[in-house]
């Protein structure tokens, strides 16, 4: 399978996010919040299987040793055309009365949780 930049650059991000969202502790993923901004029909949208398949590259894993904000995800959603993913993603942060400002995640452990 040829996965384009594109895609790859996405399944990064996404990391990043699940990533923010579980330091800040929120009750939700990357993957909730495409769930929720594509149910229904999914028309030109990918189903969330390829973000398995992502996942599993070893450049998507590292991407947490590259230095990220939420601009730079918000950036990368909005540059693959995930505008909706980000809409959700702010619809719930304010929904749950939470604000926050974009910040570096330094200091923080940045291996998985098992």
């Amino acid at each position: 399978m040829n996965i384009n930049q594109d895609h790859r650059n996405l399944a990064k991000a996404l990391r990043q996010l699940n990533f923010y969202l579980e330091t800040i502790n929120l009750p939700f993923t990357a993957r909730d919040l495409y769930h929720s901004a594509y149910e229904g029909p999914l028309e030109d949208r990918l189903s969330d299987e390829w973000l398995d398949h992502l996942a599993t590259l070893p450049e998507v894993e590292s991407a947490l040793q590259e230095p990220f904000t939420t601009h730079t995800i918000a950036e990368t959603l909005i540059q693959s055309g995930h505008e909706a993913l980000l809409k959700e993603l702010i619809s719930r942060v304010r929904h749950a009365d939470i604000s926050f400002a974009q910040a570096y995640i330094v200091g923080v452990d940045k291996r998985r949780k098992k």
